[in-house]
């Protein structure tokens, strides 16, 4: 049932926080995209209307079947995109090693069940020299007030967010995963609950 509503409600659930920043995020990472991309768990497609026609195709990677409803009435609005949609999850991707000029991840890796293992595999898909671009919130480690807090709060939200989890340290694991910060903004997502605030955006490359 969750699912469900998440599917219904997602992008009304998110509406105050891409007017206050999201957008602009979403429009500096990926303003500037070519060759093959990868959006893993691309729910009902935020980030269609940033993706440049320079990009030579782009895959998108969705596991919620309701999301995906909400995605291919959304799809018919790109037509100059090359798209497919790919039913998987980021911890088993079904294509070979290096198949990819640039994954994305955009509000993600805190709902995966096992970010290292997604995070392997984002780095296998990459072709060498390959970026991950990501938007995600996560643990408040300088604000030991507001980390209790998520901790807290985090089993009931991971129950009605889907699985979400507020405490996750996203940097380290991109870090341990292999690869190489090449930007980041460390940032608070306005427009969301203070304890889903503290975000991380950026790129790494393989």
């Amino acid at each position: 049932m969750f699912s469900w509503l998440m599917a219904k409600y997602y992008d009304y659930m998110l509406r105050d926080a891409e007017e206050k920043c999201l957008k602009d995020w979403r429009k500096t990472l990926l303003q500037d995209l070519s060759g093959d991309v990868l959006e893993l768990g691309c729910g009902t497609g935020a980030n269609l209307s940033f993706y440049p026609q320079t990009i030579k195709h782009l895959v998108l990677a969705e596991p919620n079947s309701f999301m995906q409803q909400q995605l291919d009435l959304k799809l018919k609005n790109y037509p100059h995109l090359s798209t497919c949609i790919l039913d998987c999850f980021a911890e088993s991707i079904p294509v070979p090693d290096n198949s990819f000029d640039v994954v994305v991840s955009t509000l993600l890796l805190c709902s995966v069940k096992n970010p290292a293992i997604a995070l392997s595999e984002i780095h296998r898909v990459l072709r060498p020299g390959g970026k991950l671009l990501f938007i995600e919130h996560v643990a408040a480690n300088n604000n030991p007030v507001r980390l209790k807090w998520q901790k807290r709060i985090e089993p009931f939200w991971k129950i009605v967010q889907c699985g979400c989890h507020l405490t996750r340290d996203t940097e380290a694991n991109i870090l341990q995963a292999g690869f190489t910060l090449k930007t980041i903004n460390r940032q608070s997502m306005r427009g969301v609950p203070a304890v889903a605030r503290p975000s991380i955006w950026g790129a790494a490359v393989k």
